[in-house]
């Protein structure tokens, strides 16, 4: 994803498709997001943005964190497996990694207690 792109979409606002998160430290949280977007059709979670689409970006350590907490959550937090991929986009305000989860094929998923999320807006 380009800078150009990334701006476009935080300018709309979060969706029931594009969360924005200033960083994520549970993984339960992250879990549940990604449970979320897999029962829902799908979306994209953006990590250093403030939930008012403004970039607070992060530090490469907290991408190198990031990137192996999306790991666990998505092979240990879940129920049916779930395959997200990430990129990064440098920004004059740091990095933020944009997270896609496809939709499920094998629905419902849920988090590692068995609840099963789904988006409702932007919730």
């Amino acid at each position: 994803m380009l800078l150009e792109e990334l701006q476009r979409i935080l300018a709309c606002g979060e969706d029931s498709q594009h969360q924005f998160k200033r960083e994520i430290n549970h993984l339960d949280s992250l879990a549940a997001e990604l449970v979320a977007l897999a029962n829902s059709g799908g979306g994209r979670i953006f990590v250093g943005v403030e939930d008012d689409g403004r970039i607070s970006g992060l530090t490469p350590q907290q991408v190198r964190a990031f990137n192996q907490q999306l790991s666990n959550a998505a092979s240990n937090d879940v129920r049916l497996r779930i395959h997200p991929s990430s990129g990064n986009v440098a920004t004059e305000n740091g990095i933020v990694i944009v997270v896609t989860v496809a939709a499920g094929l094998n629905r419902p998923y849920m988090d590692a207690r068995g609840r099963v999320w789904g988006k409702n807006g932007a919730n």
